[in-house]
């Protein structure tokens, strides 16, 4: 695996952890929201310099995050190289790491 492929992948991970933070504080502060309420998330695709962003609701984020492998990319962010699409939205892609590059998003 390329050097920059398994950066990339860290680099997800990290952003996961910002989106996990954005969803715990939406979560908290809008309780009262409704099921189809949308919340801004950061793209997870790793890419340097992404500054993307993806309306999701805490149903869905929840749903990406049901699996520690899985996350919330703009269209067009996937790298097939380490990363296969298993959903795919207008709003948003979700992906599934392959097996070369799990380990690192753990």
């Amino acid at each position: 695996m390329e050097e920059r492929f398994e950066r990339q992948a860290r680099n997800e991970r990290l952003m996961r952890t910002v989106n996990d933070r954005i969803a715990a504080l939406d979560e908290r502060a809008t309780g009262w929201a409704a099921p189809e309420q949308r919340f801004e998330f950061q793209c997870e695709c790793g890419q340097r310099g992404c500054e993307g962003r993806l309306l999701m609701t805490l149903t869905e984020y929840e749903r990406v995050r049901a699996q520690r492998d899985r996350f919330a990319l703009v269209p067009g962010h996937e790298t097939p190289q380490i990363e296969s699409v298993v959903q795919q939205d207008e709003r948003y892609l979700i992906v599934d790491k392959r097996d070369a590059v799990e380990h690192l998003v753990d």
